[in-house]
């Protein structure tokens, strides 16, 4: 299965599954019109309790593996990483997905969800971060895959 195949499937599954999130990252740079390849689905998801339980549920039931520096750790162990608050990073059968919670660079879901605005994408309906919140973002990054996303989304929009 092709990654962006698999991605577009898993976004479907966490909307199924009712989970709260914002889209950042990769797609949500493509939603707002700069078609580049992403191999991951960056999110932000609602913090509260409820939420990351559906989230690590929906994570484990794709075969989801928390990645760390000292290896991956089983599905058991995503419920508690989510439950810190801090970046998790899991990988799944249908392809990564980088929970961002607790980073510097990443707003807290409670600032990205008014500004977001729901699109489609691979048939599923999901909130996306705003134009301005994903360009704050893209500033905020000293990545250089950041500054293109940034300066092809300031051409195609004007500078924001």
């Amino acid at each position: 299965m092709s990654s962006q195949l698999g991605l577009g499937e898993l976004l479907g599954r966490l909307a199924e599954a009712e989970v709260r999130f914002v889209l950042v990252g990769g797609l949500a740079v493509n939603a707002w019109g700069y078609l580049r390849g992403t191999r991951d689905i960056d999110i932000v998801p609602a913090p509260d309790r409820e939420n990351l339980e559906r989230l690590a549920g929906l994570l484990a039931s794709v075969g989801g593996r928390v990645e760390t520096p000292q290896g991956r750790l089983g599905p058991s162990a995503i419920g508690t990483f989510l439950a810190t608050g801090d970046r998790t990073f899991v990988s799944t059968e249908l392809g990564p997905v980088d929970v961002l919670q607790g980073h510097p660079q990443i707003p807290r879901y409670a600032d990205l969800e008014g500004g977001a605005q729901e699109v489609e994408i691979a048939g599923a309906s999901v909130q996306v971060c705003s134009l301005e919140a994903l360009l704050d973002m893209k500033r905020a990054s000293g990545r250089l895959r950041d500054r293109d996303d940034l300066e092809a989304l300031e051409a195609a929009h004007g500078d924001s």
